[in-house]
């Protein structure tokens, strides 16, 4: 379980990072386009305000889990 635990870890730490190049990548690319109105610019902007500091709570969990630090002693 704790090799399980550990993996998925990793996997979390990935995914967080992802995410977290991958939506600001994707707001400048929508916000740039010549279609870009004002309710995008606010739709976009308050997507990446929640959103990357949940993918940083991912990064974060994932190193925990990947460290050790929920294996039960």
């Amino acid at each position: 379980m704790n090799a399980l635990k550990k993996i998925l870890g990793l996997v979390w730490m990935l995914a967080g990072l992802a995410l977290m190049v991958g939506l600001p990548y994707e707001t400048i690319k929508k916000l740039t386009s010549d279609t870009a109105s004002a309710e995008d610019y606010v739709f976009w902007l308050v997507i990446v305000v929640i959103f990357l500091p949940i993918t940083a709570g991912l990064i974060l969990f994932g190193r925990y889990a990947w460290a050790g630090e929920y294996d039960k002693n």
